[in-house]
């Protein structure tokens, strides 16, 4: 009995579909790994992946899809509408604000003070209060006490022809061989600046000394006394005036009848102005540096009578020589002193000769015109400013006397009358002081004048004093006679 013959065997049905076939062997490949797998199995047991993977898997085809522009841009899409979203949200609370287009409201009920203001333009230093100009008294300024020490007589060289104080413990001369410094406490040689020599003023200059010679001026630091500089004018040199900002000195030349123009800020000159055939002498300017007076009168020496004439130029300095208009007004009686107020509207020329004061006016086109003059003391020989009440002072050195004026009323405010002629005269910098010197009978002494009370106090000299100086701070004064060559320190 034969036995039955087999069925033939099936291959057996995968619910994957086979990627890949050994055609030697039963046997499956992964679609993933292409391991050798049996049949029957649902996952992969090299990589743990299924067997019945898409179409695409089995054909090896890949198809990826692009990102939309939303999937790329939605980040800053987002931020904007974020921000949009703040923005309204403020335009919103403030359009439903209540009372949003009403006034603020004061902070209290009662109705506001308003400051009156001047009616005038201020000058330099002043400050507008409660509707009028009041003057500011700078700082690390003062002025003698009521009880000075006096020091000295301190003995000179006979070739001295000028003065100054350095601070409150130095004071220069100006000889012949050259700039003493003496110590202003015994009196004592110090140095000698021997580069500088035939001086024949000294001038203050910032934290400079001008000193004069005749066809020179010599630039001196005024801390170590050191020659910085040697400015050559060619012509013989006069009287050196600064105005109160320190930028520009006017030296008159009256051999040359000009004007040169110094630069402070390097020390040179920069332009010079000529006068026909007068010979410039004293010069003032304002605090702006745009307006200046340049007289042609000078003290006579004692004897002798006063020069005819006169005349009084009126310039700016700011302006080269070729753009002055070179204004001439015909000044007779002597003009020896000039005085400009801080804002340039107005200037005052002492006559000697005539014994007043003439006020000028300036006008728009550069141009004075002369009012009507102040009677004044006999020999009125210098005028001085006082900022503190926009007063000034007009020294008489036969008439015995200060007078005050009043520069805005214009009139005589106080006549102080001196027991001797009057010789020099200086105002502190904190316009609480006047210091004039007296001479008389072979003595003199130095009268502090209090520009508040108008009280007078004298201090005795041995000497008769014909200078007085003062150091920047106002706080020491140096009180000097060229006649007897002997020099008092009042601290």
């Amino acid at each position: 009995m034969h036995d039955a013959a087999p069925p033939p065997l099936t291959p057996a049905k995968t619910s994957a579909p086979i990627s890949v076939r050994d055609a030697g062997k039963k046997r499956l490949r992964c679609p993933t790994c292409l391991e050798s797998v049996a049949p029957g199995v649902d996952l992969c047991p090299e990589c743990d992946e299924p067997l019945a993977g898409s179409k695409s898997l089995r054909t090896g085809a890949v198809t990826v899809k692009a990102p939309s522009w939303l999937s790329l841009h939605w980040r800053p899409l987002v931020t904007g509408l974020a921000m949009a979203g703040v923005l309204a949200t403020g335009i919103a609370l403030r359009s439903l604000a209540p009372g949003r287009f009403l006034p603020p409201k004061a902070a209290s009920r009662s109705p506001s003070v308003v400051t009156p203001t001047c009616t005038s333009p201020c000058w330099h230093g002043e400050a507008c209060q409660v509707g009028q100009c009041v003057w500011q008294k700078p700082n690390d300024v003062g002025h003698l006490g009521e009880q000075p020490l006096v020091t000295g007589p301190f003995a000179l060289p006979k070739d001295v022809s000028d003065a100054l104080p350095l601070d409150a413990d130095r004071f220069a001369l100006a000889l012949l061989t050259g700039i003493e410094v003496h110590d202003a406490r015994t009196g004592a040689l110090v140095t000698l600046v021997s580069d500088a020599p035939q001086i024949k003023g000294l001038y203050r200059v910032g934290e400079h000394l001008y000193a004069t010679s005749p066809q020179r001026l010599y630039v001196v630091d005024a801390a170590t006394t050191g020659l910085q500089k040697t400015i050559d004018l060619g012509a013989m040199v006069g009287q050196v005036s600064v105005g109160a900002n320190g930028r520009r000195a006017l030296v008159s030349l009256p051999s040359a009848h000009a004007v040169a123009i110094l630069a402070t800020e390097y020390h040179a000159e920069i332009d010079r102005i000529h006068f026909g055939d007068d010979p410039v002498g004293p010069m003032g300017v304002d605090d702006t540096g745009t307006r200046a007076l340049g007289t042609t009168g000078q003290v006579p020496l004692p004897g002798l009578r006063d020069p005819a004439g006169g005349a009084v130029y009126a310039f700016d300095p700011s302006r080269l020589a070729s753009q002055q208009d070179r204004v001439r007004t015909s000044m007779l009686g002597n003009p020896v002193s000039v005085l400009m107020t801080p804002d340039g509207s107005a200037s005052y020329v002492v006559l000697r000769a005539e014994d007043a004061l003439v006020p000028l006016e300036w006008l728009p086109s550069g141009a004075v015109r002369r009012r009507e003059r102040i009677q004044t003391c006999d020999e009125p020989e210098q005028i001085e400013l006082v900022r503190r009440g926009r007063r000034a002072l007009v020294r008489c050195h036969e008439g015995r006397a200060l007078e005050v004026f009043d520069l805005v009323k214009g009139e005589l405010a106080r006549h102080i009358p001196f027991n001797g002629r009057a010789t020099d005269l200086v105002v502190t910098p904190d316009g609480e002081q006047a210091l004039v010197t007296l001479t008389g009978d072979g003595a003199g002494s130095l009268a502090l004048v209090d520009l508040e009370s108008y009280a007078v106090k004298l201090l005795p000299l041995s000497g008769e004093p014909k200078r007085v100086r003062l150091t920047p701070d106002g706080r020491m004064a140096l009180v000097f006679s060229d006649w007897a060559k002997v020099a008092w320190v009042v601290r």
